[in-house]
């Protein structure tokens, strides 16, 4: 008899302890759920236990994980997406680089201008041009270029781009121009105009000396940042 009671107790016990740990802390319902499941891309309901998505479906999935502690949200129809952890992705900037003109693969000067180039013709007057990721070593001979290479295919929009390892950036005349820069402008500390043999800057500006041109970058609008992020 005692063996009886004993062993209905840690039943009870078990089943209790069961029971709370599959109340969820959170449950959304009537949403627009995006799964990321390209074999049940949406959903109408999900439940969280623990931080952790614990079922995700229709409501009658989560419905049996609402308890007395459970906080139910009621979505409206709203679109749920899963969150963008950013562990050091630089998430904006990446989306920015995605969305830019893709120079890293460029195998000559004239396959660097021509990127640019077909980039530009698709561009409003005035957007930047930014991000690229060039690379002159992969070039014969390894010369690194200059604003006059570009300024032809991008009379309206100024350009700054940067080479792969983010030490140097390559700047167009309107650029430079925006950013008040010509041969009387000196080098700051840490940074080098790379100039020609008159003195006159070739468009390359090194580590610190990038600042001169990216003070006159304005913050992205709207836009830029929605292409960024769908990027």
């Amino acid at each position: 008899m005692f063996k009886t009671i004993t062993l209905i107790f840690v039943f009870s016990l078990t089943a209790a302890v069961f029971g709370q740990a599959a109340q969820a802390d959170l449950v959304v319902v009537n949403g627009n759920v995006r799964t990321m499941n390209p074999e049940k891309p949406t959903a109408k309901s999900l439940a969280v236990i623990g931080g952790k998505i614990a079922a995700i479906g229709d409501e009658s999935d989560t419905k049996p994980l609402i308890g007395p502690r459970t906080k139910v949200i009621d979505a409206k129809g709203r679109l749920i997406v899963p969150g963008f952890n950013d562990a050091h992705v630089h998430f904006l900037e990446t989306g920015q680089q995605l969305s830019s003109v893709d120079l890293r693969t460029a195998k000559s000067p004239q396959e660097f201008v021509a990127r640019i180039k077909q980039f530009a013709s698709k561009l409003p007057k005035g957007r930047w041009i930014l991000g690229g990721k060039w690379d002159h070593e992969n070039w014969t001979p390894a010369n690194l270029p200059t604003a006059a290479m570009i300024d032809a295919v991008t009379p309206d929009n100024p350009v700054f781009i940067d080479r792969l390892d983010g030490h140097m950036a390559l700047a167009n005349s309107l650029a430079m121009k925006m950013a008040k820069i010509d041969k009387s402008v000196k080098d700051v500390a840490g940074g080098e105009i790379v100039r020609d043999g008159n003195g006159n800057p070739t468009g390359i500006f090194k580590d610190a000396a990038m600042s001169y041109i990216g003070r006159a970058i304005p913050e992205p609008d709207f836009q830029e940042k929605l292409e960024a992020a769908q990027a």
